[in-house]
């Protein structure tokens, strides 16, 4: 009662915020959801309540938000009104209040924004099936179009191959048979072109498909610059790589001869030496090369040449090792033949030219 009159003083409009599970007194106010009517706790204007200035909807008010119990879990009371001792109307509102963080079941969620939400989700998984259709049926389609390929329906008839000169005829026709009459598409073209190329005469070689029925098969072959005496007795054509390309019985006249007891090698097999030989043959100036009758290699694998200077004899050239080779020797070899010897007068029984850069001739 108030002191003054002896009357009782009017109930206070309370808001309680706690969990919607209280058991609430009959003829409570409604529930205000706290996503609505935030009340804010960041300020504490002293030791034991925490005040905020809010407006309502319906007029204006201020709301003090007293300090909730430790743990945040229970309940808040709101007064409405500038202090404790307002006289203040009824009815009391009761308000749930937002979790406490260490809650199990999470913050609330307004329900606008949950159904915002589980649209969202319906939509993307829309997506991901519609998405998944589309990559299922180009996966088919693919699916039978490689099919329909593969079948003989599509299968090669045709074989065209260019540039053959002296490659072996049946070992290129014994290749070309392996893919004949298969389909176009899963036929082996790359095994078709190792094989090609372990020929000994074959440099390149392409294999193209051109659909439905028809491969092309084009080869370049490669330029013998030597041949090499063996130890069998037995010449082979080289290429500037040192590639055997064939193993004959008599020497090739075509070919700049090269004396010795070379390697008893296959076609197709490869030596070093031989290869320096054979670029230093097809680096000779046309003036040098016309006077050149023979190359020698001995077993140590020193180079030798034989030239004619004139009509009065041969000139032996030196060449050395045959690893050190190099192009500028017949440089300095063929000036010095046009500088310090005379064609009209007896040649040098020797040349020693091992250096580019020292020439010196002999009578033995």
């Amino acid at each position: 009662m108030s002191e003054a009159d002896g009357t009782e003083p009017p109930k206070r409009r309370t808001i309680v915020i706690g969990e919607p599970s209280l058991d609430l007194a009959p003829g409570s106010g409604p529930i205000i959801d706290p996503l609505l009517i935030p009340f804010p706790d960041d300020t504490r204007p002293d030791a034991n309540r925490t005040t905020a200035a809010m407006v309502l909807p319906d007029a204006d008010t201020t709301v003090t938000l007293a300090d909730p119990p430790s743990g945040g879990g229970g309940l808040r009371t709101v007064l409405i009104g500038g202090s404790d001792e307002d006289d203040l109307p009824d009815p009391s509102y009761t308000a749930q209040s937002s979790r406490s963080p260490d809650d199990p079941r999470g913050p609330r969620v307004h329900p606008r924004l949950k159904a915002r939400r589980l649209a969202v989700r319906q939509q993307a998984g829309r997506r991901r099936i519609l998405w998944s259709a589309v990559a299922g049926v180009f996966v088919l389609i693919s699916l039978a179009t490689i099919a329909v390929l593969a079948t003989p329906l599509f299968a090669i008839s045709n074989i065209k191959v260019s540039g053959l000169v002296y490659s072996d005829q049946e070992s290129v026709s014994g290749i070309t048979a392996s893919i004949r009459n298969k389909p176009i598409l899963t036929a082996d073209l790359n095994s078709v072109k190792r094989r090609l190329l372990a020929l000994p005469w074959v440099k390149y070689a392409t294999v193209q498909m051109q659909f439905p029925h028809t491969v092309t098969i084009q080869i370049a072959e490669r330029t013998p610059v030597a041949a090499f005496l063996g130890e069998d007795n037995l010449w082979r054509p080289i290429d500037p790589e040192g590639r055997v390309i064939d193993v004959l019985e008599g020497r090739p006249v075509d070919y700049m001869p090269i004396y010795g007891l070379g390697p008893a090698l296959k076609a197709g097999e490869s030596s070093a030496e031989y290869a320096r030989v054979a670029q230093l043959i097809t680096a000779l100036p046309p003036a040098l090369r016309a006077i050149v009758k023979v190359f020698e290699v001995d077993q140590q694998y020193n180079v030798s040449m034989t030239i004619r200077i004139s009509k009065r004899g041969d000139t032996l050239v030196d060449l050395c090792a045959a690893r050190d080779l190099d192009v500028l020797q017949v440089v300095s070899l063929t000036a010095f033949l046009n500088t310090k010897v005379n064609p009209k007068q007896a040649p040098p029984g020797r040349i020693t030219a091992c250096r580019a850069d020292l020439i010196t001739t002999s009578e033995s």
